[in-house]
């Protein structure tokens, strides 16, 4: 069950100006075995005698490449005695550290700081920040040694991405029924990854997300002793607090956290046990039922004047009320259980029920309206004022978006019911966002203050939630092309290729088999498959592709 480490580490050679390396294939070095499965680990060299200040502190830092026997090589460099916690946090650099000797003693490492990881996992995005780090070094047995040594490990992306591995801890959305995933990161060398999991589920949701979602878990409460696991069983045992203030049932929702957050680790059931109160536990498999939001596998387009699936199977409850062809309908999203649907057409938000009249909802609105699980329309009526509206066709309730520069393109709100993502407009490109939305009962009553994601070049044309942890935003570029870029929330970036024919709409897909699906500008429906456009047999003169919840 544990994470093999594939460590991609070069060579320290402490000699002249030593670089660190950021891309490309890696440089020689020692070659080991890895765990006995199948893996080759690369080891950084030790110090070298009589290497200077500068070079010491360069080959701690090349060494933290090496996480083998909890960073042995690196604590080489180390004066005898010195706590250094490398896992403390992650700070992730552009370019190559500046170091400078500001005395005899002491060394300065001047960083471009894009990106962070703290303790319990969490990404943060940074905008090109300079920070420095302070090394103070002492003489020991004529040698010079890091006598204090910031906690921590500075990586570029490149290294980054290869020693640790993203895993979603699961919380659950208000509705108590529904996940709602939270990317984390962990070392792939993790001597016990399932402990550094549950450690991070107790510590809490992401604080952007923490006010949209529901944690069974005490926020006192603390894991007390090992994870122990059994085939596919782990038992953890948690502390009193945890039982304090909460019942029986919340320990088992807490038991089905965790084992949603560990299902990667092929845990299929959780067992947690209160510390000091012998034979009290409770199993996952007690909990009441939550799972990922799912949808129906085939995609539902505007074709031939019908809103259909793509495939085989039952066909789609689509008497709505409305021709949306001869509306000229430019954006629809559709609720699988029942058919209810948002659309915009000729400007008018519209809500579709089947089998009933359709009910305007809003006039003069230039930006796609989206829907949610629990059937709320959502939609901005001006571009350019910081606020959305929310209807269940009965009530109507404006939410203002707080902390979000400039002008509004689109918005989206994920499967969850649990975030919104949205994209601006700015001077320099387009600003992607996602934020909590806060119920009460189901009722949206405001939206969280936004986390801003990497800026993407381009016009905004469309956003769409490709996974549950990924917004897709799809921007025109000035030389007439496209751009189309995977924004993990609380992870990575990804370029994706767009097809020959220009999109003119993108909608989520399902997740492993269709990440996202789009209409191109001759009509046809595409879906991206192993990174490559695909256009479907089955339908033709596509006039939109409909979002489905």
């Amino acid at each position: 069950m544990r994470k093999a480490l594939v460590a991609c580490a070069a060579t320290l050679a402490l000699v002249g100006c030593v670089g660190l390396p950021d891309s490309g294939p890696v440089s020689a070095g020692e070659v080991q075995e890895g765990t006995g499965l199948g893996d080759v680990e690369f080891i950084a060299e030790g110090p070298t005698p009589g290497a200077s200040q500068e070079e010491i502190v360069q080959g701690f830092l090349q060494a933290a490449l090496s996480p083998a026997d909890d960073f042995s090589i690196a604590r080489d460099y180390l004066a005898d005695g010195v706590d250094w916690d490398p896992l403390a946090s992650v700070a992730l650099r552009s370019g190559q550290p500046e170091l400078t000797s500001t005395d005899a003693a002491t060394v300065e490492a001047t960083l471009d700081v894009v990106g962070s990881v703290d303790e319990h996992g969490t990404f943060t995005t940074l905008a090109d920040d300079s920070a420095r780090r302070t090394f103070v070094l002492i003489e020991e047995r004529g040698e010079w040694r890091i006598a204090d040594a910031p906690d921590g490990l500075v990586l570029s992306r490149y290294s980054f991405e290869r020693l640790f591995d993203a895993q979603s801890l699961a919380w659950f959305a208000d509705d108590r029924a529904t996940f709602v995933p939270d990317v984390r990161w962990f070392p792939r060398s993790s001597d016990d990854l399932p402990a550094a999991i549950v450690d991070a589920a107790l510590a809490g949701p992401v604080a952007w997300l923490a006010p949209a979602v529901f944690t069974a878990a005490d926020a006192d409460a603390v894991r007390v002793g090992d994870v122990v696991i059994d085939d596919e069983v782990a038992e953890v045992t948690v502390s009193f607090e945890q039982v304090q203030e909460s019942s029986s049932d919340e320990l088992s929702m807490l038991a089905l956290q965790l084992q949603q957050s560990m299902v990667r680790l092929g845990i299929t059931e959780v067992i947690v046990g209160v510390d000091g109160i012998d034979g009290y536990s409770a199993t996952s498999r007690d909990a009441p039922q939550a799972s990922m939001p799912a949808v129906d596998a085939r995609p539902i387009v505007l074709a031939g004047g019908e809103l259909a699936y793509v495939g085989q199977g039952a066909a789609l409850d689509a008497d709505l009320g409305i021709d949306l062809a001869a509306a000229e309908a430019t954006s629809v999203t559709v609720r699988d259980d029942d058919g209810l649907a948002v659309a915009l057409a000729s400007g008018q938000v519209l809500r579709l029920s089947p089998g009933a009249a359709p009910v305007v909802l809003d006039t003069g609105v230039t930006v796609a309206p989206s829907l949610d699980r629990a059937g709320w329309a959502w939609w901005v009526p001006d571009a350019a004022t910081q606020a959305i509206v929310v209807s269940d066709g009965q009530r109507e309730i404006v939410l203002g978006l707080p902390d979000l520069q400039g002008t509004i393109r689109d918005v989206e709100v994920s499967r969850d019911g649990a975030r919104i993502a949205i994209v601006t407009e700015l001077s320099g490109g387009t600003a992607a966002w996602v934020a909590g939305i806060v119920r009460e009962d189901g009722v949206p009553v405001s939206v969280a203050p936004p986390q801003r994601m990497p800026q993407v070049t381009g016009s905004a044309v469309d956003v769409a939630w490709a996974t549950g942890t990924a917004v897709a935003v799809l921007t025109s570029t000035q030389d007439g092309g496209q751009q189309l870029v995977l924004l993990t929330v609380g992870g990575a970036t990804q370029q994706l290729a767009t097809p020959q024919d220009a999109i003119t709409q993108l909608s989520g897909g399902i997740g492993a088999s269709a990440v996202l699906r789009a209409r191109s500008a001759v009509g046809e429906l595409l879906v991206l498959r192993a990174g490559q456009w695909q256009a479907s047999s089955d339908v033709a003169d596509v006039q939109l592709v409909a979002t489905q919840i």
